[in-house]
């Protein structure tokens, strides 16, 4: 099977076009099962020391602890990854995007943002935490929302 791209800047990014031969609609059929299936990492619960299973759309924000990062959930659980945020990097196409130096935040969990000193964003999430966008990635934060 041979796989022929072609880009276009005015395509959207969440979007992919395929042509292929009515013969190959079996195959095409698994590959957007596997694609359209959510995301999820495997975290581990300290409390009870128990990996469990999250769904990306679940995080709130994740916070660099060292050799590990801590994830925090909309319902307020918090749970230990073994990876370091660069590892995470990979997340920015799922909306969840670096916001400092030792943060990355759900995009799809901001409530509403507001300029704050020294060319910082107040970020505050549904769930009513502040969280703090650095003046070097706070346009591309501003350009994402909006």
């Amino acid at each position: 099977m041979k796989f022929n791209y072609i880009w276009k800047n005015k395509q959207s990014t969440s979007e992919i076009d395929i042509i292929s031969n009515p013969s190959n609609k079996e195959l095409l059929l698994t590959f957007e099962q596997h694609f359209s299936q959510p995301i999820k990492l495997s975290a581990t619960d300290f409390k009870t020391n128990r990996q469990v299973m999250i769904d990306l759309n679940n995080i709130e924000a994740i916070e660099a602890s060292g050799h590990f990062t801590k994830i925090f959930l909309v319902d307020g659980t918090e749970l230990l990854l073994n990876k370091i945020l660069k590892e995470l990097a990979y997340l920015e196409s799922f909306r969840l995007v670096r916001i400092n130096n030792s943060m990355i935040l759900n995009l799809n969990q901001i409530h509403s943002f507001a300029s704050g000193s020294h060319a910082r964003l107040e970020v505050i999430t549904k769930q009513q935490h502040k969280y703090i966008v650095s003046r070097h990635y706070a346009k591309s934060i501003k350009e994402k929302l909006i």
